[in-house]
């Protein structure tokens, strides 16, 4: 289902009577003040729809003063102009706290073998899995490897608590 959220001024042209009928036919419904409003309204609205990703992210408050690439993104949001509050960790660290990585080092397995290669891709799920864990719990938009923000101010690492989930 679609949302869509119209300003006040934008349901000026309809009626109550017009928008209730009209949102029943559609499967494409959202509540926004007690009236029903359709994707094809919004764009009749004149496009006042927050249809775009730039107004939607805008509305939640992020800041567009977030310097990340995409990739160090481990979970959560990958875009970081939609950032709010991320946390980091130390990727290499973490993944070398896993009891698969410790078993490969312990008995010496070549990370390029099949065997090696089936304990890195354990080690990175389960280091995944502590991390979406966390950031679910605590309120967290993201969960990254590397990222700052332009004005300096420190990012919450949570390395130790990865760590400790397994």
């Amino acid at each position: 289902m679609n949302l869509i959220a119209l300003a006040f001024v934008a349901l000026a042209p309809f009626s109550q009577q017009a928008l209730s009928g009209h949102a029943q036919e559609s499967s494409q419904e959202s509540q926004l003040v007690g009236l029903q409003v359709t994707a094809e309204m919004a764009g009749a609205a004149g496009g006042c729809g927050l249809a775009n990703t730039a107004t939607a992210s805008a509305l939640a408050m992020p800041s567009k003063d977030w310097i990340a690439k995409s990739g160090d993104s481990i979970c959560g949001l990958k875009d970081a102009a939609q950032v709010s509050n991320p946390v980091l960790i130390d990727w290499q660290a973490c993944l070398d706290a896993t009891p698969e990585m410790k078993k490969a080092k312990s008995e010496k397995i070549d990370l390029s073998t099949p065997e090696g290669i089936k304990l890195v891709n354990e080690a990175t799920n389960r280091v995944t899995q502590a991390c979406e864990a966390i950031r679910t719990a605590n309120g967290y938009c993201s969960v990254w490897k590397t990222i700052k923000h332009k004005d300096g101010r420190a990012i919450t690492d949570i390395s130790d608590l990865v760590k400790a989930q397994y």
